[in-house]
């Protein structure tokens, strides 16, 4: 791994390293599709703010002109303002960061949020019927539109197919 990573501009020229690229923006450009059509406005939420937007994760501090400030944990507030603010259904894909200390080699302190906010008018079945849709779509195109990049993938970093049953399986408390 040392000398993969000291010598990353070789390890990228690989066909599966390219692909995992095209099909991590195949990922945002499907999904941003999708919210496009159902209505969704795309916004962009600030990522260096003055405290923490959000309990129970802890923040990246830095010094900003004199003062204390944070990188944005989530867009959640922003998102939720917006809802507030009339615009019903809303989505930002961009980095979310999270100070915070694991364990496990699997855990993230900055990542891209794939984040929405809808509101949500009788039941919360809307949101489990819009995630019912969604999904399946996103399988879907994915499995179309990178047939070629996600074969390449399996080949170095075997992997099982997509799968997404439709329509998804909506359970209900009862």
């Amino acid at each position: 791994m040392k000398t993969r990573l000291d010598n990353r501009i070789i390890d990228l020229r690989t066909t599966a390293k390219h692909a995992i690229f095209r099909l991590q923006s195949g990922v945002c450009q499907v999904f941003r599709e999708y919210l496009l059509n159902q209505d969704f406005v795309e916004i962009h939420t600030p990522k260096l703010i003055g405290g923490s937007s959000e309990g129970g994760a802890n923040v990246f501090q830095l010094g900003y002109f004199g003062k204390k400030a944070c990188l944005a944990q989530s867009p959640q507030l922003y998102k939720q303002m917006c809802v507030m603010g009339d615009f019903q259904k809303v989505f930002e894909i961009g980095p979310v960061f999270r100070a915070e200390n694991s364990f496990t080699h699997r855990h993230m302190c900055e990542f891209v949020g794939l984040d929405i906010e809808m509101a949500i008018k009788e039941h919360y079945f809307e949101l489990l019927d819009f995630f019912g849709e969604l999904f399946p779509y996103m399988f879907e195109q994915l499995s179309k539109r990178y047939e070629r990049e996600l074969k390449a993938i399996n080949e170095q970093f075997e992997f099982e197919p997509f799968k997404c049953k439709y329509p998804v399986v909506k359970l209900t408390f009862e």
